[in-house]
């Protein structure tokens, strides 16, 4: 039997990461009809902003990939202290921090209010709720306790839910179910932690992975934000280093830092989709040759083309399956993330002097 095939190894999960991950499907569609109350402001917008960072601004990449293929307003996520120079009247701000805490995402909350842009905030409470509710902004709370970034679900459906109330994408109750069916099904029949280790892909993948130098994910198109959260996920959950790369651009210019060689063995990770375009799909397989030739592999993670959405949760969870089986491997616990809390702390003290 397989470390990944015995229950014991998951005791180092001793946060239940696993439970959140796996309940990713259900979460999202349940946070989907909480937001059926959610209002947006009145008004046109030229443009939507979402203020994040983190696992926060991970669900704002989702909705900005959504939003890209239907919205006549172009979604930017801004990951940083500062809001674009053209946040003004006709701007949404979407103000996003589950701690309700983020001192960047609450800069970008006082900009907009200045520049009279219109804001909506979303948070577990802090002080983003009670600013907003001095000011008599929306806010809507996220109901789940969990590390930010296993909330994702909460945080997209709402700014999904706050898309479809613009008219940015269509999506409505079926889209959603069907969505979150295809993670739960995923889950359940392929890559979850009771699914054994002879017919589970992500936990044979994870053990190829503790040797891969270096680990690269790559995506395209709507699952390009899923690659990029999925970097974070191995940082975060296996506390591996990892790179994402985005197709096509990936083949411009990453492939030839392939040709030097290896320290050990270059392991990509590539998702796929048949609703990627055809051209896509034909360069990820030149980068497959170009990584055997640099004694390195590409496993591709499919999803199976249900829909954007169904895409995005399917390869979601591969992602975190893969991070959180390297994490059991080595022996981490998935959930404590004590560098980030150093650094909160040490800028917490900075900015009380």
């Amino acid at each position: 039997m397989t470390l990944l095939d015995d229950p014991a190894a998951y005791r180092v999960d001793a946060s239940d990461m696993f439970g959140h991950i796996a309940r990713l499907g259900d979460e999202f569609e349940r946070a989907w009809l909480a937001s059926a109350r959610l209002a947006p402001p009145r008004g046109n917008f030229d443009q939507v902003v979402v203020a994040a960072m983190g696992g926060s601004a991970a669900a704002g990449d989702y909705f900005s990939a959504h939003a890209a293929k239907q919205s006549l307003a172009p979604v930017e996520v801004v990951r940083g202290y500062t809001l674009p120079g053209y946040v003004g009247p006709r701007t949404l701000v979407i103000a996003l921090s589950y701690s309700g805490g983020t001192e960047e995402t609450l800069s970008c909350y006082r900009q907009a209010a200045t520049r009279g842009a219109a804001v909506v905030a979303i948070s577990t409470g802090g002080e983003l709720a009670e600013r907003a509710k001095a000011d008599g902004v929306p806010w809507h709370p996220i109901a789940y306790d969990s590390p930010p970034r296993a909330a994702l679900g909460h945080s997209l459906a709402t700014l999904l839910r706050l898309g479809q109330r613009l008219g940015m994408n269509e999506l409505c109750g079926p889209d959603v179910g069907d969505g979150a069916d295809a993670h739960r099904q995923l889950v359940r029949d392929h890559i979850g932690v009771g699914v054994p280790a002879d017919r589970n892909a992500a936990k044979q993948l994870a053990e190829l992975l503790l040797d891969a130098d270096p680990l690269l994910v790559l995506a395209a198109e709507h699952l390009a934000p899923v690659g990029r959260r999925t970097k974070n996920q191995f940082a975060e959950n296996a506390k591996v280093a990892a790179a994402f790369e985005e197709v096509p651009e990936a083949t411009h210019n990453f492939v030839v830092g392939l040709e030097g060689g290896a320290a050990r063995q270059p392991i990509a990770l590539a998702y796929q989709s048949p609703k990627l375009e055809g051209a896509n799909q034909r360069r990820f397989d030149l980068l497959a040759g170009i990584f055997e030739a640099a004694g390195g592999a590409m496993a591709g993670l499919p999803s199976r083309g249900i829909s954007r959405l169904g895409d995005q949760l399917e390869a979601t969870a591969w992602g975190d399956y893969l991070s959180c089986y390297l994490a059991v491997l080595r022996g981490i616990d998935p959930t404590p993330t004590p560098s980030l809390q150093r650094v909160r702390e040490a800028m917490a003290r900075e900015t009380a002097r």
